[in-house]
């Protein structure tokens, strides 16, 4: 008795699992569908990886900001680049425009879907616009994770807090 009570709760457990799974990989792109602004450019954006292809780069923080800070909001107008955060995935590195204060635009100068594996670049094409849009919400790095995206998760807050302590 006890072993198919133990076989019901394991089937509703991986039942619920498979509904999130749908609904945030399907119904919830819809929403942010066609927002994201992923740039592969790296327009001279400082760099902490300690690839040999990162040397000059790595010295120079990249920011063009104003001096001063907005009334209405906490940060300094301007453009940051944040570091670039090794995972075990690959980098990852965003830029954040900073108007009126506030977080108007984050781009990703590095993801981990350059690695070429589709895997990777499926998850990230679900996932950064979501990263995104809440880190324009909440104009902070203090976002959600999302389900499935964890790695990615982990690099773009940390370059994202990186180009935000720039702005203050």
């Amino acid at each position: 008795m006890k072993k198919f009570f133990a076989l019901i709760t394991s089937i509703g457990i991986v039942g619920a699992i498979g509904l999130d799974g749908y609904y945030l990989f399907t119904q919830n792109s819809k929403q942010v569908q066609g927002t994201t602004t992923v740039e592969s450019q790296s327009q001279g954006a400082s760099t902490s990886s300690s690839s040999p292809s990162s040397t000059s780069a790595a010295s120079e923080a990249v920011s063009s900001s104003t001096s001063s800070t907005s009334s209405n909001g906490e940060y300094k107008d301007g453009t940051y680049s944040g570091s670039t955060v090794s995972t075990r995935w690959g980098d990852v590195q965003v830029q954040v425009k900073i108007s009126g204060g506030k977080i108007s635009d984050v781009s990703f100068l590095k993801s981990t879907s350059e690695d070429g594996k589709s895997r990777s670049q499926e998850i990230d094409a679900q996932a950064e616009p979501i990263y995104i849009s809440e880190a324009k919400q909440a104009n902070s790095a203090n976002i959600q994770a999302v389900s499935g995206a964890t790695v990615t998760y982990k690099g773009y807050t940390e370059s994202l807090q990186a180009a935000l302590d720039q702005a203050v």
